[in-house]
């Protein structure tokens, strides 16, 4: 359930990096409050969808759908078909071994595997008030990113509104990077920490 006094905060904090005065809810009879009600969604779940974040991480084990959904054929390559959860935002992981598997529309990991298959995803977050006070900076800041071009006219600050957005969601990851030991856990030898090679 979403938590009003953050998302309020989170939107505020937004008008605020563009030096305008906040709307007082998404209920408000205004351009500038249906703009951000209309945004604010995208903002949270692109910055969901830039890092592995510890707060967002949910491990699951997927049953086999028994069968396929109506219209969709079988792929001989890779014939198991499991769904994902309704709050799926981005896959991190397939963590049972040498697996190969596909993203489809639906909602749908093909794999050649029969599972159940354990898979570690960030998950979207309709409670604002678990998020870490970062993170919200970084939401607030790219909600102005898409917000600066409608209710600002000067192109110097749309774009500073634009840098500070990707220094705050880098700031973000950085600080949540300790919420793991140093040894990889996703099953990867390919080196590097994934907050590192993040590009905004």
């Amino acid at each position: 359930m979403a938590d009003a006094t953050a998302t309020s905060m989170i939107v505020s904090q937004a008008f605020r990096y563009m030096e305008l005065a906040p709307v007082s809810s998404f209920a408000d009879d205004s351009d500038k409050a249906r703009d951000a009600a209309q945004m604010y969604p995208l903002a949270l779940r692109q910055c969901l969808e830039a890092g592995d974040w510890s707060f967002a991480s949910v491990m699951v084990a997927l049953p086999p759908l028994s069968s396929l959904p109506v219209g969709l054929a079988e792929d001989s390559a890779m014939p198991y078909v499991f769904r994902l959860p309704g709050d799926f935002v981005r896959l991190q992981s397939v963590s049972d071994g040498d697996v190969t598997y596909r993203l489809d529309k639906g909602m749908l990991l093909r794999a050649d595997a029969p599972g159940p298959l354990t898979v570690r995803y960030t998950a979207g977050v309709d409670n604002e008030a678990i998020l870490p006070a970062r993170f919200r900076l970084a939401v607030a800041a790219r909600l102005a990113a898409y917000l600066a071009p409608i209710h600002m006219e000067v192109a110097s600050k749309i774009e500073r509104i634009e840098a500070l957005a990707d220094k705050l969601l880098k700031e973000a990851l950085n600080a949540d990077n300790g919420s793991a030991s140093a040894r990889r856990y996703d099953g990867r030898t390919d080196g590097g920490f994934w907050a590192d090679e993040v590009q905004i």
